[in-house]
């Protein structure tokens, strides 16, 4: 899952927020200096992630995908997912999004400087950029796989690829990935509450 659900799914404190979004920003070195509420953040983090790359769902919306992207399609789903999800908001949550995303960004500012620096400046940027509401738009989705594209292109160079042409593919088969996202999501939120209750 990328930022939105992730945040969607994070307990209601600052210190979970901050630690379900900055599993993507953080070594594993990191970690251990950081506070218990934002390492039981990047620990929830871990297990949403472990329970979308198993979920039946989940692995029908990659069989979808071409195969040229490979190991990458992951990483563009989990982009989409936000698009589904920002675009469906009112079944998720009761709070508009344009309100949850102003308290969200509000905790991600006050919290940031408890990160290691890079990581910090990461979260900065998303949230005085107020990127969460971008993934109301498929302009907003391609300007997030630019991003990862830039990334993965610094990280892995020999395996450079373009991942907004992935777009297409999603256009595709916008409703079948659309009518998966709506079996799937409820039961990432059912075991996502279940692990914050303790009972995973």
């Amino acid at each position: 899952m990328n930022h939105l659900a992730h945040l969607l799914l994070a307990e209601p404190t600052p210190e979970s927020r901050l630690g379900n979004l900055a599993a993507d920003y953080v070594w594993h070195r990191e970690i251990a200096s950081l506070t218990n509420g934002i390492r039981r953040g990047i620990q929830q983090h871990q297990q949403i992630d472990a329970f979308t790359d198993r979920h039946p769902a989940v692995g029908r919306c990659l069989a979808r995908m071409s195969d040229r992207w490979g190991w990458f399609g992951g990483i563009i789903l989990d982009v989409y997912f936000d698009y589904l999800l920002a675009t469906s908001w009112a079944d998720w949550c009761p709070v508009p999004l344009e309100q949850w995303a102003f308290e969200v960004n509000a905790d991600l500012r006050a919290t940031a400087h408890l990160l290691p620096e890079e990581a910090c400046g990461s979260v900065q940027r998303i949230a005085t950029t107020n990127r969460l509401m971008t993934y109301r738009e498929l302009e907003g989705i391609e300007a997030a796989l630019v991003r990862l594209t830039h990334i993965l292109r610094q990280r892995i160079p020999q395996r450079a690829v373009d991942l907004t042409e992935a777009m297409p593919d999603l256009a595709e088969h916008h409703e079948a990935l659309r009518g998966e996202f709506a079996v799937f999501f409820p039961e990432l939120m059912a075991f996502s509450a279940q692990w914050v209750a303790g009972g995973a």
